[in-house]
């Protein structure tokens, strides 16, 4: 018996019956492992976008007219909102600017703004003999923060005839006036006793340019402001003929502050393309004396009749050079000087 049970034993060492061992599992199904979830802090409920001027319109009347006899305009701006969704509930302080045209008569008024609220406006127009401008351009501005709408109304400018300011005085062209291309100098002639042009009562010192025809012209229409070749402006454009004006030496921009320095300079001298420049000083008397129809005449003199002006030179580093030191605009930086 004791032989049976070591030959089982035996057996069993030879077999390797033992415990059965750990089951290792297999790497490649390895359950991934658990990132835990951060939950998002807490913040306040977001704030609504701001709306701005949206669905805001700008209301102007419409065939506004204006008369010598009544120079005087009073008009009314509604707002209105197209869509209620820009429309604020309890209203809100805006700006509100009035233009004459492109200059402000009526800077950054303050403004409460509600669905169908006005103001009323009162703009004072200048008329005079010559002045041949038949319309006025009004545009308001309204502007919230960094939102802003604009709408503009065309006003009609009735002005007196010319016949009815001649009347009055007697005289139709009191002027006749002589271009001396060569010399670079305009001379405005008036009347001598047996009503022929041979007084001169100003001279100018002009920039006319080597294309400037040569012949006899009559003054036509203007604009106090102009665009010119070369994508600049020019104040008091007069036309002499097709595209030859009067005007002031070229500024940048369509504002007072962006006067071209160094064409400045060149007055005296040939530099156009073709118009006859001016300071602004001389342009403007004859845009505001010199009416439609009168006779203008460019050809080369023998010799200069008059002394010519010496013409103001700008220094270019000046705070004031963006400006023409003779326009009698009150803004004008040189007046300080």
């Amino acid at each position: 018996m004791k032989r049976i049970v070591c030959l089982l034993l035996c057996v069993l060492l030879l077999t390797g019956c033992s415990a059965a061992p750990e089951t290792v599992p297999d790497t490649e199904e390895t359950a991934p492992a658990v990132i835990p979830v951060t939950e998002p802090p807490q913040t306040e409920a977001p704030v609504e976008a701001d709306a701005g001027l949206i669905g805001v319109r700008a209301e102007l009347p419409e065939n506004l007219t204006v008369t010598a006899d009544a120079p005087t305009l009073r008009f009314q701006v509604r707002f209105a909102h197209v869509d209620p969704t820009g429309a604020p509930e309890e209203g809100r302080y805006c700006t509100l600017t009035l233009s004459r045209d492109g200059e402000v008569i009526c800077a950054d008024k303050r403004f409460l703004l509600t669905e169908g609220a006005a103001e009323t406006f009162t703009v004072e127009y200048e008329f005079y003999r010559y002045m041949t401008q038949e319309s006025s351009e009004l545009t308001v501005e309204l502007r919230y923060r960094l939102h802003r709408i604009r709408a503009s109304v065309q006003v009609r400018l009735e002005n007196r005839p010319d016949e009815v300011y001649a009347a009055e005085t007697g005289d139709t062209y009191p002027y006749a006036i002589s271009i001396l291309k060569n010399y670079n100098v305009v001379i405005v002639y008036g009347k001598d006793d047996k009503g022929d042009y041979t007084m001169p009562v100003k001279v100018f010192t002009c920039s006319a340019g080597s294309t400037t025809p040569r012949g006899s012209y009559r003054l036509g229409s203007r604009q106090k402001w102009s665009s010119l070749f070369g994508g600049v402006y020019g104040q008091y454009a007069i036309v002499i003929t097709g595209n030859i004006l009067f005007h002031s030496v070229p500024y940048k921009h369509k504002s007072k502050d962006s006067l071209k320095t160094a064409e400045y300079n060149k007055l005296g001298e040939l530099a156009s393309l073709g118009c006859i420049r001016l300071p602004v000083a001389d342009v403007k008397w004859i845009y505001d004396n010199c009416p439609r129809g009168t006779s203008v005449k460019i050809f080369n003199a023998d010799e200069l009749p008059v002394e010519k002006p010496e013409p103001i030179r700008i220094d270019p580093d000046s705070p004031c050079a963006g400006w023409d030191p003779t326009d009698p605009d009150e803004e004008n930086p040189w007046h300080n000087q």
